[in-house]
Parts: C-alpha cells; structure tokens; sequence
C-alpha cells in the first residue's frame, strides 16, 4: 500500500464541517487492515480528525489510475489497454452520489464527506466511518436486501444513469468471460486441473465447467438480451451492510462505475460472492432472494416476469462465479457447492444444453 497523500486545509475543513468538530486543527491517519486487490483502489485509511468543538473519524479510499496497478502487467496485452485506455477508475465520488439521490426507504448509500484530486493519477474519497460494519447472517436480511437492490435497479434504470451508459451494456461481464474466463480458468481446467484430488476439483465438476466453456458464447449472447439496468457491480455481504445507525436499514459501501447489467446481476455477488452463507442455506433461500428482487422491481413500476430475473441473474453468475472454484484458496467446500448449483440451475433454464457424460 503506497502512503496517503498529504490532503490540503480545505479538504479537511470540508470534513470537519460534515462530522460537525468545527474547525480542524491536526489529524492522523493509519490503514485499514484489509487485502486491496481492486485494480482502481490504491488504499484504505481511518482518519482521526480533532477539531475546536470535538473529534470524528472517516474512512479515507484513495482511487489510483490502473496504470499502476501491480498485477497490471501480468494480464493480457488486450487486458492491459483496457485497463490502462477504459477502466472507470476515478468516478465513485459522482456515482456515490447519483445513487444517494435515488435509494429507496430502508436503503442508503455510505455518506461521501469530500473528495480531493492528488495530481492526475490519485483521487480521495473521504467517506463516512461506519465502523466495524455487521454484515447479514439470516436468510430474511437477504431477502431484504435483494428486495432493496431491485427497486434500485428500477429507480436508476426509469431516472436514466449518464454514468452507466457510458460503456455498452454488460461491459464487465464480457471481459470477466475474455480475460478471466476464456483467458484464465478454461486453461486451468484443461490442464493442472485435470489431475488434482476430488476435493480440490470433482472430476464431474471440471467436465461440467469444461463443457460450459464450450458454450460460453452462448451464454454471454442470452444475457445481453435480458433487460439490463444500472447495478451496484459488487453486491458482495461486505458491500451491502447492515446500517450502523439504524439495524432496520441497509447501506450500500464501495460503490464504483458499473456499466448496465443484466436483471439479476447484483444477486450473484450477493449469493455467491466473498463472505457470503447463503448456499449452505439451501435453494429454497436463493430462490426466495431471487423472488425477493423481483418484487422490488415490480413495487418501483417495473414489469418484468420471473424467468427473465433468474436468467440474468443466473446467466451472469454462471460466468462470474462458477469458475471462481478454479483458483479458489479458501472455503472451496462452499465454491464447488456454487459451481454445481449454477451449472444445474444453467440447465434447467435452457442456458446450456445437457452434457452426455462420456463412458
């Protein structure tokens, strides 16, 4: 993690005003303990500011140009200058709020206090501190939660997101299933992971992604013909939390630039993604979660019947998470559990034909 740059008077005047400690006169910052993989974070810091009326703290997230991203040259070559030309590093500030303005009752977005330019290549967000955050451990906080998610899909797709519509639609998940996909795990698969134990990679599963790979295409093709509407991108349990302020409610945190997205996109990092208990919940859960979504875009005026939901919602899964069983180096139980479900549930809706097992 490189060093927090130095930020200026009025950014912390700007800060100090927000938390309500009057005017600041010093402050300390320590990082945040936590893995910074993004290729658009740089790093996270805990500022403690003390003003003439009092102290507070926020939560510094200093955006970096890809550029400088470690793992930048690891990548492709094509990768790389998408990365480098494309990616949308510096516009969480704006996206922050274009989503604040439009959250339905029971969800908020953590409060932006300021942001600061650090020459061309840095910006700063300072963010309102929501301390050690609880993440949803019930099936009814899911539900809620997905509920939530689908009106504001709704909300931002019939307010129209400048933002969003910036790429073409599935932007991300296209290049999740070029550079990650077809580019990464298919190669693994085909290989190392052929000859590994049962409980690193079930023979049956590794046919069975195998066999997704060869229709991968088809895949991608059916989920650009669901309905897309603005998302989070990274609905993960650690992104969409429990408010601190009101344990009824729930904030949305590390919202990025996300190009339009398939219905149901979000629910696969809500249901598969980090830290997440809902599979060893069971299907009967996920598919109250997936009717749960559905119903929030319904109460916002959206009309869209429940096939197209799972669709989306499966469709994208099925290429942004499945295949994270491949390099998978923790709770690898629960990653291949993910795998054979999406791969079934792929199926049963006609995303994928069935695989004739061979002998």
């Amino acid at each position: 993690m490189i060093e927090m740059p130095t930020p200026t008077d009025h950014t912390l005047q700007t800060v100090a005003a927000q938390l309500g400690i009057g005017d600041c006169s010093t402050y300390e910052c320590r990082p945040l303990d936590v893995d910074v993989e993004a290729p658009g974070t740089a790093g996270l810091w805990r500022a403690r500011l003390n003003g003439d009326r009092g102290e507070g703290t926020a939560v510094v997230k200093l955006l970096r140009h890809p550029r400088d991203w470690p793992i930048l040259a690891q990548l492709p070559p094509d990768a790389q200058a998408m990365f480098i030309h494309q990616f949308p590093w510096s516009d969480d500030p704006e996206v922050v709020c274009e989503v604040a303005d439009l959250c339905p009752a029971g969800l908020r977005t953590v409060g932006l206090l300021a942001t600061q330019w650090h020459g061309e290549s840095l910006r700063s967000m300072w963010l309102e501190d929501l301390g050690e955050v609880r993440t949803f451990t019930a099936a009814t906080e899911f539900v809620t939660a997905a509920r939530l998610l689908g009106a504001l899909a709704a909300r931002r797709d019939s307010a129209g997101s400048p933002l969003s519509e910036r790429f073409d639609d599935s932007f991300a998940l296209t290049m999740i299933a070029r550079n990650r996909v077809q580019g990464g795990d298919l190669p693994l698969l085909g290989g190392p992971l052929r000859d590994v134990s049962e409980d690193v990679m079930p023979t049956d599963l590794g046919d069975d992604l195998r066999w997704v790979g060869e229709h991968l295409d088809e895949v991608l093709d059916r989920v650009l013909q669901v309905r897309h509407t603005p998302v989070h991108g990274d609905a993960a349990p650690d992104n969409v939390v429990v408010d601190p302020v009101d344990w009824e409610a729930v904030v949305l945190i590390d919202l990025a630039l996300t190009p339009r997205h398939a219905l149901g996109y979000d629910l696969g990092q809500l249901i598969f993604g980090r830290h997440s208990p809902v599979v060893g919940m069971g299907a009967g859960v996920i598919d109250s979660i997936v009717a749960a979504y559905l119903l929030g875009l319904h109460d916002e005026g959206m009309a869209v019947d429940l096939e197209e939901v799972w669709l989306g919602f499966v469709g994208s899964a099925l290429i942004r998470n499945a295949f994270e069983v491949t390099t998978a180096t923790t709770d690898r139980p629960t990653k291949i559990a993910a795998a054979r479900y999406l791969v079934r549930r792929a199926i049963d809706l006609g995303l994928i034909p069935v695989r004739t097992p061979v002998g």
